[in-house]
């Protein structure tokens, strides 16, 4: 089940590879998500697959109202912990952003860093109508994603890098019958290592579009960033 796979996966040595990320490009990145959603200070923004608040924390500290979700208690707590000794206002809550239930509570909402498509279709579905739920009328929601035809235009089969102090290798296998990309990721740290399957659903332009139409979202638009390919914006009605 992939509810499984990623307790296991985020929960393990993962979560030093995260921890790793340089604070500038956390705050770069979180600037984009401000700009891309047209946030004014004290806007209310739900990040969902928050981690440890890589991009909340900087976002809260622009002088936005952020709250971010994700299923790992370990990156909450880390989150929590971060956000007391920064002296900023963020919340986060510990929840599988298939069961949100929040409701017109925020003016936008995002998921980024490719923390989307972990399930089948009509369970990613149900993701996207929570985060549509969450907005008010008119709120924006933006969704970071490699397209499919990016994807398999730039697809390695095998790489490996060292990260927060842990090894990684990954190697991946394009299902083309279910549009997954599945990957074996090996992750050694000093005695530990551990071996996780991973697999990700890839949608190109108008298969996304579809789903958040579905999803009750409207004026979707797509565009290009020098972070990622592929970020989409859509609005609740």
């Amino acid at each position: 089940m992939a509810t499984e796979w990623c307790e296991r996966f985020f929960g393990g040595l993962y979560a030093d590879v995260l921890a790793s990320h340089g604070r500038e490009e956390s705050e770069a990145e979180a600037q984009l998500v401000k700009k891309l959603l047209r946030l004014d200070e004290g806007s209310r923004v739900l990040d969902l697959g928050c981690g440890m608040g890589r991009i909340t924390l900087p976002l809260a500290h622009s002088g936005l109202d952020t709250t971010g979700v994700d299923l790992t208690a370990r990156y909450i707590g880390r989150a929590r912990r971060r956000a007391e000794a920064e002296g900023v206002r963020a919340r986060f809550v510990q929840r599988d952003m298939r069961h949100i239930d929040f409701d017109g509570e925020f003016d936008a909402a995002f998921s980024w860093f490719t923390s989307f498509g972990y399930f089948p279709d009509r369970e990613n579905l149900l993701t996207l109508k929570n985060a549509r739920k969450a907005l008010r009328p008119g709120g924006r929601f933006l969704l970071e994603m490699h397209s499919k035809s990016f994807i398999l235009s730039h697809f390695r089969p095998h790489d490996e890098a060292t990260s927060g102090g842990v090894h990684v290798t990954e190697d991946r296998r394009y299902d083309a019958r279910h549009s997954t990309m599945r990957c074996v990721w090996t992750l050694t740290k000093g005695n530990t290592t551990e071996t996780h399957r991973i697999a990700i659903k890839c949608y190109n332009g108008s298969e996304m579009r579809g789903l958040l139409r579905k999803a009750g979202f409207v004026n979707i638009r797509f565009g290009t960033t020098d972070f990622f390919v592929g970020p989409c914006l859509a609005l609740r009605p």
